[in-house]
């Protein structure tokens, strides 16, 4: 089975798709590519709404000049599709090196470039997700990012809240990663997955309800 079919069956049958790719040296590119492909249309369809929240702090500046705003949403522009793919490639190469100090407190088997390829897999149902939210921000004319959520928080009014923040912690897509990155990690580095997830959901659960701390 192909490379590029495993970016279908990791959603449909993920522990079989991880130890498929598991001895692959070049299976981590095809996710990855398709993560900064999706990153980049996110950009495209989100950019109205990011140029206009840009503009509305700007313009409550008091040195803020009508002769800047080419400037700034050309440089906003460019400033999006160049963050984009960095941002992409950072996160999976710095998350690459996080399994692998896991890899080590669990004792597991993993080679870095294992756990780099199971963590591209992995950020596919967030990255998706964004894509998701992407769309809804372009058709439905939001005019800032935070106004559409997918997580239980959009049943929150508030959106300055705890609770809005708490309820936006439960995200579908986030959780659906979450179990990827237990998966994965389970067959890279040849372990239980009790073994790993505690640590993984552990970690993810501190980081999220520290978060809230910052609110």
């Amino acid at each position: 089975m192909s490379h590029f079919s495993s970016l279908f069956t990791i959603f449909s049958s993920p522990a079989e798709t991880f130890k498929r790719v598991k001895a692959s040296k070049l299976a981590w590119l095809f996710p990855f590519l398709l993560l900064i492909i999706i990153s980049l249309i996110s950009v495209q369809l989100q950019m109205p709404a990011t140029i206009q929240t840009t503009l509305d702090t700007l313009k409550a500046q008091p040195n803020y000049s009508a002769v800047d705003t080419d400037m700034i949403v050309q440089s906003t522009k460019v400033m999006g599709w160049v963050m984009a793919p960095l941002t992409i490639a950072f996160m999976v190469f710095l998350s690459g090196l996080v399994y692998l100090l896991l890899n080590l407190i669990v004792r597991g088997e993993a080679k870095y470039m294992q756990l780099v390829t199971m963590v591209t897999f992995a950020m596919l149902p967030s990255t998706i997700g964004g894509l998701i939210t992407a769309v809804l921000v372009y058709t439905t004319g939001a005019t800032s990012i935070t106004e559409i959520s997918l997580s239980l928080g959009a049943l929150v009014a508030d959106k300055e809240s705890m609770l809005y923040h708490l309820l936006s912690i439960v995200n579908p897509f986030s959780l659906w990663g979450l179990a990827l990155y237990v998966i994965g990690s389970s067959v890279m580095m040849n372990r239980p997955r009790k073994t790993v997830g505690i640590w993984i959901v552990g970690v993810w659960l501190i980081i999220s309800l520290g978060s809230l701390l910052l609110v």
